[in-house]
């Protein structure tokens, strides 16, 4: 238990405001003679009743309503500090989210930039790679034409040479 809370629940259980009783004995409860102190109407009553009243009641219902204040006031002191401790772990998680959004934005930005060479690395391999087939396929032609050329000129004189 906090010690605001703590100070809280001893507040309340030590004071009369906190567990209110009825009158007693046809008297008016001790919140009642403050409010009828501090309200004017206690002066409308007849000036015997003044002498009568238990004012040592009334002064300790002031005291009590104002040790609940105090732990009242200590208690919206620790709700602020709390609530001051929560935004600023908010704001320090907002700050490490948008550090790895940003580190996430710049991976990504590295990674389109690897694919996007990797594509064009892939182009030009294509391009070779027709090429290649290209100059094969050129060659394979120029070899054959070149082997029909020997044999029909060359077929003639090794028949001729053969022959006695």
């Amino acid at each position: 238990m906090s010690g605001a809370a703590r100070a809280r629940a001893e507040t309340m259980e030590s004071h009369p405001l906190t567990y209110p009783v009825g009158p007693r004995d046809g008297d008016a409860a001790p919140i009642d003679r403050v409010v009828a102190l501090f309200s004017g109407a206690a002066s409308a009553g007849p000036a015997a009743e003044a002498e009568a009243d238990d004012w040592s009641a009334s002064l300790t219902a002031v005291r009590g309503v104002a040790a609940r204040v105090r732990g009242l006031q200590a208690s919206a002191r620790e709700s602020v500090r709390e609530a001051q401790h929560s935004v600023r772990a908010a704001e320090t998680a907002r700050r490490a989210a948008e550090d790895r959004a940003r580190h996430a934005e710049s991976l990504l930005r590295a990674a389109l930039e690897r694919a996007e060479q990797a594509e064009a690395q892939a182009r030009a391999a294509a391009e070779r790679a027709e090429r290649a087939e290209a100059e094969r396929t050129e060659a394979r032609g120029w070899l054959r034409r070149m082997h029909e050329c020997m044999v029909n000129e060359f077929g003639a004189l090794s028949e001729a040479a053969d022959q006695p």
